[in-house]
């Protein structure tokens, strides 16, 4: 018979699915984002839309399948590198909630 004891890790186990954040996995994984050009969207931000709304760690721990550079900014800061219109820029809020995605 097994021990109850050693039976509670595996059930501390089964309650975790709801809890886990995305892990990032390396380029060319499957099942990693893949970031889609549209013709008028430069930098594939409109089929980014889905991260407004979510915490940026989220996007920090997503892996994007795409040569698109990525960055997350702070609505309002200013940026030294300029604005690319190949780039997706993910902008938050004082919270670190993702307000706008888009090109630039």
């Amino acid at each position: 018979m097994m021990d109850l004891r050693a039976a509670l890790p595996l059930l501390a186990l089964a309650a975790l699915p709801g809890c886990i954040l995305p892990i990032p996995v390396p380029e060319g994984t499957p099942g990693a984002f893949e970031i889609v050009l549209d013709e008028g969207d430069t930098c594939g931000a409109r089929g980014l839309q889905d991260y407004v709304g979510q915490d940026a760690s989220v996007v920090r721990g997503t892996t994007f399948q795409s040569a698109v550079p990525i960055r997350v900014v702070a609505q309002g800061a200013t940026s030294s590198d300029g604005t690319n219109p190949q780039r997706v820029t993910f902008v938050t809020d004082a919270s670190g909630q993702v307000v706008t995605v888009g090109c630039g």
